[in-house]
């Protein structure tokens, strides 16, 4: 039996609700997880060493800062679940305007914690996977749990969200007058955004082989100005400087 923990730091849940949503399969998986630790699964607290602890949301606080670290020594294998725990998440946009101002316009004049700038959990500690999205892929959930309990490697998606919708036949939203982030993100949601004709936000972040400067060109052709697009490149973490 593999230990596990599910483990919240500041962020909307989501992806704590997005593990719910396995359903069926989470009975499945139990048969080899041992979950010790989940606010939303279980009670109680556990003291041991974690084989594997799952960690969504960013820090916003020192004392969040203190128990990852904790986590982090009490684990032997940490995941970061979802993109605020990879790259701080659509939080880190308080950057722009400041963390005191931020706090002071959303608490007044009573300010509760010294809040810190968000950054993903690997500013921190080491971290040994990333679930990537916003919320994260249930079937890469899967596929890393099934790798580490038959012992192989998991390996990240190194293509874009431009090629799975190549691959769905789908008309490039990009050519339509969208700003879609599509060229310059990760793939592995199935491009499920531009499926629906949604653009693609860019929830999953940036992957190896990008290329940001085309993808900037054909963006300012289309009439969008260097704030817009520095508001689009920097929604879920800061990608791109202000020139």
């Amino acid at each position: 039996m593999i230990n596990i923990g599910i483990f919240s730091l500041s962020s909307c849940s989501g992806c704590l609700i997005e593990f719910l949503n396995l359903e069926e399969t989470i009975l499945d998986l139990l048969g080899f997880l041992d979950i010790k630790e989940a606010q939303i699964l279980k009670t109680g607290t556990f003291d041991g060493v974690f084989d594997m602890v799952f960690i969504e949301g960013s820090p916003t606080n020192e004392h969040e800062v203190e128990k990852l670290r904790e986590l982090r020594e009490r684990s032997k294998m940490l995941v970061a679940l979802g993109t605020c725990a990879c790259y701080g998440g659509v939080q880190t946009m308080v950057g722009d305007v400041g963390v005191e101002s931020a706090a002071k316009t959303q608490y007044g004049s009573v300010i509760p914690l010294k809040t810190i700038v968000p950054e993903g959990l690997g500013t921190y500690v080491d971290v040994d996977h990333m679930l990537y999205g916003c919320p994260f892929e249930r079937s890469e959930l899967l596929e890393l749990v099934k790798s580490v309990i038959m012992k192989m490697d998991y390996r990240d998606r190194e293509h874009s969200v431009c090629t799975e919708c190549i691959l769905r036949e789908n008309r490039c939203l990009l050519d339509k007058g969208k700003p879609c982030m599509g060229p310059v993100t990760r793939g592995g949601c199935d491009a499920r955004c531009p499926e629906n004709w949604m653009y693609c936000t860019g929830c999953r972040g940036e992957y190896s082989d990008m290329n940001v400067e085309s993808h900037r060109k054909k963006l300012r052709e289309m009439g969008y100005s260097h704030e817009d697009i520095l508001g689009m490149y920097n929604k879920y973490y800061r990608r791109l400087e202000r020139e």
